[in-house]
C-alpha cells in the first residue's frame, strides 16, 4: 500500500516550494529515486537493491513466524477446549450413571451451552473482523 503526499506553496513574489513525499511498504524501489541516486553516487544503487532484498527476506520470515504462532495459538485453544468439553460431559454422564440426575443434567447442560456460546460468538468475531478487512 503506497501513500503520497505533495505539498506546494508560493509567496506574491513568485518564490515557491514543494515538498514530495512517498511511503510505500513494498520493497520494490522507485525507479525515478534509483536514478536520481545513480547519478549522484553510482556506488550506492546495489547497496541499496541489497539492502531492499534483506529487508523482504526479514519481512516475510517474520511473517512467516507469526503464521506459525497465530496457527499454534489456534490450535492449542481447539484442543485444549475439547478436553475441556469431554471432561465435562464425561462427569456429567458418570454422575446421571450413579444417580445424580440434576447435577448431571445441570454440569451436561452447562457444557453444552458453553460450548454453543463459544462457537456462536467465535463465528461472530470472525464475521466482524473480516467486514472490518473489507
Amino acid at each position: 500500500m503506497a501513500k503520497h503526499t505533495q505539498v506546494k506553496a508560493q509567496n506574491p513574489n513568485g518564490n515557491s516550494l514543494q515538498l514530495t513525499h512517498h511511503e510505500t511498504d513494498s520493497p520494490v524501489l522507485p525507479v525515478a529515486q534509483l536514478e536520481q541516486l545513480h547519478a549522484f553516487r553510482p556506488d550506492l544503487v546495489d547497496w541499496v537493491k541489497d539492502q531492499t532484498e534483506q529487508e523482504a527476506n526479514h519481512r516475510r520470515a517474520r511473517v512467516d513466524r507469526v503464521d506459525t504462532f497465530i496457527l499454534v495459538e489456534r490450535l492449542s485453544g481447539l484442543i485444549a477446549g475439547t478436553i475441556i468439553s469431554c471432561f465435562g460431559l464425561i462427569v456429567a454422564a458418570y454422575l446421571a450413571l450413579h444417580g445424580q440426575a440434576w447435577v448431571a443434567g445441570v454440569l451436561g447442560g452447562g457444557t453444552l451451552v458453553g460450548l454453543v456460546t463459544v462457537l456462536v460468538q467465535g463465528k461472530k468475531s470472525v464475521k466482524k473482523s473480516s467486514d472490518q478487512k473489507g
